[in-house]
């Protein structure tokens, strides 16, 4: 019988990492900093583990070899598990970089690409992204400004908010800034080019590896992105925030107690972003603090959700 499963995450340190998911949102780690809190994750480089019920200690990978029903029928049209959702914890800025397509990304690397979302959960004042460019430019321009050192003089900078979302398709030349924790729904793959890493060194003293020429190849030169650009209401209680053909999220608010169903078109992920409460479907019933991951198998129909917290809801 399927039940809501609580999933213990992956956690992952980087040069630009911070330490707030280390509080209050309680993950855990040996290092010096959490730069990524792997949540919903089947990928080989960090897998869920499942902590309650009768998958316990189990990889969520292994639940679905398992299980595939609890997919669903969209999930299913996909080759691999279709997403990856994180939460970000970036105290420095992250590197300038472009996600290939699925059609690059299949013909040179032998993996999907990557189209993703960004919704900001927390961030310090003035801080941003960068999104896209301030205006078109053309490729030559742009590899001068690499060569010169001056990528970010070209690129777009959103101030941001908490609250709001910026969606990022393929293609798109991107960096999370220095102060913000964000929740990203993401394809599922770690395919990244970097552009432009502040010519930043390890403790090894090394630099990171870029990837000009590939970046090139696949980057977007027209792409100008603006916040909140696919906000749709739906109810009092629910703000779809993004939806393509890998994804759709939406931004969920329960005061007391709210309800939806889940179908057997796809499973659904809640990451409680504020608050804490409770999951109940198909009879259980599990609690959820800030930062807590919760996997809904499709099919498992009515689920309710007590206690006053927002959530972002993924669904494919």
């Amino acid at each position: 019988m399927s039940y809501p499963i609580k999933l213990l995450p992956a956690t992952m340190q980087t040069v630009w990492g911070g330490t707030r998911l280390m509080g209050k949102w309680n993950k855990h780690t040996t290092g010096d900093n959490i730069a990524e809190s792997w949540e919903l994750s089947c990928h080989e480089k960090g897998e869920s583990i499942v902590l309650n019920g009768e998958f316990s200690n189990m990889k969520l990978s292994e639940v679905i070899a398992l299980h595939p029903e609890y997919l669903g029928k969209n999930g299913k049209a996909f080759e691999f598990f279709p997403v990856l959702i994180k939460l970000i914890d970036s105290k420095s800025d992250l590197s300038i970089q472009v996600h290939p397509s699925d059609e690059y990304a299949l013909a040179n690397e032998g993996e999907y690409g990557k189209t993703e979302m960004w919704y900001i959960v927390d961030c310090d004042k003035g801080s941003g992204v960068y999104c896209g460019f301030k205006k078109p430019i053309s490729k030559e321009e742009l590899e001068k400004a690499l060569n010169d050192g001056k990528i970010t003089d070209y690129l777009n900078f959103v101030e941001v908010k908490k609250g709001d979302v910026l969606f990022i398709p393929s293609g798109t030349v991107h960096a999370i800034c220095g102060g913000n924790l964000i929740c990203e729904v993401q394809q599922n793959s770690s395919l990244t080019y970097r552009l432009y890493d502040y010519d930043r060194v390890d403790k090894n003293g090394n630099k990171r590896e870029l990837h000009i020429e590939k970046a090139l190849e696949v980057t977007d030169t027209s792409k100008v992105v603006k916040p909140n650009a696919d906000d749709v209401i739906i109810d009092e209680h629910t703000r779809q925030v993004a939806k393509c053909k890998y994804f759709t999220v939406c931004e969920i608010t329960s005061d007391e107690e709210y309800s939806f169903d889940v179908d057997d078109n796809s499973f659904v992920s809640l990451t409680v972003v504020e608050g804490s409460g409770a999951v109940m479907a198909n009879g259980s019933c599990i609690s959820v603090d800030l930062g807590d991951t919760v996997f809904l198998p499709a099919g498992i129909g009515e689920t309710k959700i007590y206690g006053n917290l927002k959530a972002i809801k993924a669904s494919v």
